[in-house]
Protein backbone atom coordinates (compact mmCIF):
# COMPACT_ATOMS: atom_id res chain seq x y z
CA UNK A 1 0.00 0.00 0.00
CA UNK A 2 1.43 3.46 -1.02
CA UNK A 3 1.49 6.38 1.46
CA UNK A 4 0.02 4.23 4.33
CA UNK A 5 0.59 6.81 6.70
CA UNK A 6 -1.29 9.08 4.83
CA UNK A 7 -3.95 6.63 4.56
CA UNK A 8 -3.85 5.60 8.78
CA UNK A 9 -4.37 9.15 9.47
CA UNK A 10 -7.93 8.63 8.02
CA UNK A 11 -8.94 6.81 11.10
CA UNK A 12 -10.02 2.99 10.33
CA UNK A 13 -13.41 2.41 11.16
CA UNK A 14 -13.32 -1.17 9.26
CA UNK A 15 -11.62 -4.01 6.86
CA UNK A 16 -14.14 -6.10 5.37
CA UNK A 17 -13.31 -9.00 3.33
CA UNK A 18 -15.10 -8.53 0.20
CA UNK A 19 -15.16 -10.04 -3.41
CA UNK A 20 -14.06 -7.51 -6.25
CA UNK A 21 -15.01 -9.06 -9.64
CA UNK A 22 -12.04 -9.61 -11.96
CA UNK A 23 -9.53 -9.14 -8.97
CA UNK A 24 -10.65 -11.75 -6.30
CA UNK A 25 -10.32 -11.47 -2.71
CA UNK A 26 -10.04 -7.91 -1.74
CA UNK A 27 -10.39 -5.32 1.13
CA UNK A 28 -12.45 -2.63 1.50
CA UNK A 29 -11.38 -0.14 4.57
CA UNK A 30 -13.82 2.04 5.79
CA UNK A 31 -12.19 5.19 6.86
CA UNK A 32 -13.57 8.21 9.33
CA UNK A 33 -11.94 11.08 7.37
CA UNK A 34 -12.27 9.03 3.86
CA UNK A 35 -13.93 7.54 1.23
CA UNK A 36 -13.86 3.98 1.52
CA UNK A 37 -10.57 2.47 -0.65
CA UNK A 38 -10.86 -0.93 -1.95
CA UNK A 39 -7.36 -2.96 -1.33
CA UNK A 40 -6.70 -6.31 -3.81
CA UNK A 41 -5.26 -8.59 -0.96
CA UNK A 42 -6.61 -10.05 0.95
CA UNK A 43 -8.15 -8.82 4.76
CA UNK A 44 -5.03 -10.83 6.69
CA UNK A 45 -2.54 -9.27 4.68
CA UNK A 46 -3.77 -5.54 5.23
CA UNK A 47 -3.82 -6.44 8.63
CA UNK A 48 -0.06 -7.58 8.53
CA UNK A 49 0.47 -3.88 6.71
CA UNK A 50 -1.05 -2.15 9.51
CA UNK A 51 0.39 -3.96 12.54
CA UNK A 52 3.80 -3.61 11.04
CA UNK A 53 3.12 0.09 10.79
CA UNK A 54 2.48 0.60 14.37
CA UNK A 55 5.48 -2.23 15.08
CA UNK A 56 2.77 -4.44 16.62
CA UNK A 57 3.86 -8.03 17.03
CA UNK A 58 0.46 -10.17 15.97
CA UNK A 59 1.59 -13.38 17.33
CA UNK A 60 2.55 -11.64 20.69
CA UNK A 61 -0.53 -10.11 20.87
CA UNK A 62 -2.28 -13.26 20.32
CA UNK A 63 0.12 -14.99 23.04
CA UNK A 64 -0.40 -12.59 25.62
CA UNK A 65 -3.60 -11.19 25.36
CA UNK A 66 -5.24 -14.54 24.94
CA UNK A 67 -3.84 -14.78 28.78
CA UNK A 68 -5.52 -11.98 29.56
CA UNK A 69 -9.49 -12.81 28.15
CA UNK A 70 -8.62 -16.42 28.55
CA UNK A 71 -9.22 -17.33 24.92
CA UNK A 72 -7.13 -17.92 21.95
CA UNK A 73 -9.34 -17.14 19.17
CA UNK A 74 -10.10 -14.01 17.58
CA UNK A 75 -7.87 -12.08 20.09
CA UNK A 76 -8.69 -8.44 19.71
CA UNK A 77 -5.67 -6.57 18.36
CA UNK A 78 -4.89 -3.54 20.30
CA UNK A 79 -2.55 -0.58 18.00
CA UNK A 80 -2.37 2.15 20.44
CA UNK A 81 -3.88 3.60 23.52
CA UNK A 82 -7.15 4.52 21.23
CA UNK A 83 -7.81 2.13 18.57
CA UNK A 84 -8.45 -1.45 18.98
CA UNK A 85 -9.86 -3.92 16.09
CA UNK A 86 -11.94 -6.84 17.48
CA UNK A 87 -12.59 -9.54 14.70
CA UNK A 88 -16.29 -10.17 13.73
CA UNK A 89 -17.18 -12.67 11.07
CA UNK A 90 -18.76 -10.60 8.10
CA UNK A 91 -18.85 -13.19 5.36
CA UNK A 92 -19.39 -17.18 4.43
CA UNK A 93 -15.98 -18.03 2.51
CA UNK A 94 -16.45 -19.57 -0.47
CA UNK A 95 -13.81 -21.18 -1.15
CA UNK A 96 -10.35 -22.52 0.81
CA UNK A 97 -8.33 -19.70 1.90
CA UNK A 98 -11.03 -16.97 1.63
CA UNK A 99 -11.36 -14.73 4.92
CA UNK A 100 -14.33 -13.81 6.35
CA UNK A 101 -13.40 -12.22 9.37
CA UNK A 102 -13.80 -8.12 9.42
CA UNK A 103 -11.83 -5.73 11.51
CA UNK A 104 -13.59 -3.20 13.31
CA UNK A 105 -12.45 -0.60 15.06
CA UNK A 106 -14.04 -0.61 18.98
CA UNK A 107 -13.98 3.08 19.60
CA UNK A 108 -16.13 3.52 16.44
CA UNK A 109 -18.56 0.99 16.75
CA UNK A 110 -21.68 2.88 18.20
CA UNK A 111 -24.25 0.21 18.20
CA UNK A 112 -25.34 -3.51 17.32
CA UNK A 113 -28.38 -2.95 15.36
CA UNK A 114 -31.10 -6.37 14.76
CA UNK A 115 -33.52 -6.03 11.50
CA UNK A 116 -35.30 -9.02 11.03
CA UNK A 117 -33.32 -11.74 11.34
CA UNK A 118 -29.81 -9.91 10.09
CA UNK A 119 -27.75 -8.38 12.59
CA UNK A 120 -25.86 -5.23 11.51
CA UNK A 121 -22.87 -3.06 13.32
CA UNK A 122 -23.78 0.69 13.03
CA UNK A 123 -20.47 3.10 12.65
CA UNK A 124 -20.06 6.50 14.13
CA UNK A 125 -20.07 7.49 10.48
CA UNK A 126 -23.64 5.82 10.47
CA UNK A 127 -22.73 2.99 8.41
CA UNK A 128 -24.32 0.24 8.68
CA UNK A 129 -22.85 -3.43 8.38
CA UNK A 130 -24.10 -7.00 8.28
CA UNK A 131 -22.38 -8.78 10.02
CA UNK A 132 -23.34 -12.84 10.60
CA UNK A 133 -22.11 -13.60 14.57
CA UNK A 134 -25.20 -13.96 16.75
CA UNK A 135 -25.83 -10.50 18.65
CA UNK A 136 -24.29 -12.30 22.29
CA UNK A 137 -20.76 -12.99 20.26
CA UNK A 138 -21.09 -9.62 19.44
CA UNK A 139 -21.50 -8.05 22.95
CA UNK A 140 -18.61 -10.78 23.89
CA UNK A 141 -15.78 -9.41 21.12
CA UNK A 142 -16.59 -5.79 22.23
CA UNK A 143 -16.23 -6.49 25.86
CA UNK A 144 -12.81 -8.41 24.91
CA UNK A 145 -11.91 -5.20 23.17
CA UNK A 146 -12.45 -3.23 25.96
CA UNK A 147 -10.53 -5.72 28.25
CA UNK A 148 -7.70 -5.82 25.86
CA UNK A 149 -7.92 -1.89 25.46
CA UNK A 150 -7.42 -1.39 29.47
CA UNK A 151 -4.88 -4.03 29.60
CA UNK A 152 -2.95 -2.28 26.79
CA UNK A 153 -3.27 1.06 28.64
CA UNK A 154 -1.97 -0.47 32.11
CA UNK A 155 0.89 -2.29 30.09
CA UNK A 156 1.63 1.25 28.50
CA UNK A 157 1.20 3.44 31.96
CA UNK A 158 3.50 1.00 33.37
CA UNK A 159 6.58 1.90 31.55
CA UNK A 160 6.38 5.35 32.71
CA UNK A 161 8.73 5.76 35.30
CA UNK A 162 8.05 7.85 38.44
CA UNK A 163 12.15 7.98 39.15
CA UNK A 164 14.24 10.73 37.44
CA UNK A 165 15.89 9.16 34.20
CA UNK A 166 20.01 9.16 34.20
CA UNK A 167 20.50 10.15 30.66
CA UNK A 168 24.01 8.70 31.30
CA UNK A 169 23.08 5.08 31.01
CA UNK A 170 22.65 4.04 27.47
CA UNK A 171 18.98 3.22 26.09
CA UNK A 172 17.63 -0.20 26.23
CA UNK A 173 15.33 -1.82 23.55
CA UNK A 174 12.45 -1.07 26.27
CA UNK A 175 12.89 2.29 25.97
CA UNK A 176 13.22 2.54 22.67
CA UNK A 177 10.12 0.21 21.86
CA UNK A 178 8.55 2.68 24.06
CA UNK A 179 9.43 6.09 22.47
CA UNK A 180 8.75 4.58 19.35
CA UNK A 181 5.12 3.96 20.12
CA UNK A 182 4.45 6.90 21.78
CA UNK A 183 5.96 8.88 18.58
CA UNK A 184 3.50 6.97 16.19
CA UNK A 185 0.43 7.30 19.26
CA UNK A 186 1.05 11.44 18.69
CA UNK A 187 1.75 11.38 15.42
CA UNK A 188 -1.96 9.39 14.78
CA UNK A 189 -3.21 12.84 16.89
CA UNK A 190 -2.05 14.86 14.39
Amino acid sequence: MKELDKVLKGGIIAMIPVYVEGKGNSTKIIFEKYEDLYIHNRTRTVLKLIADYYTVDLRSIRREYGKGIESKNMIPIPLNKRDVLIQIKTRRPISKNDGSTGYFNLRYIEKIVKKDDDIYIRTTKGEEIKVLNRERTIIKHINDGRLVKQIYNERIDSYIKEEPINYKTPATKEDIALLIREIVDIKNRL
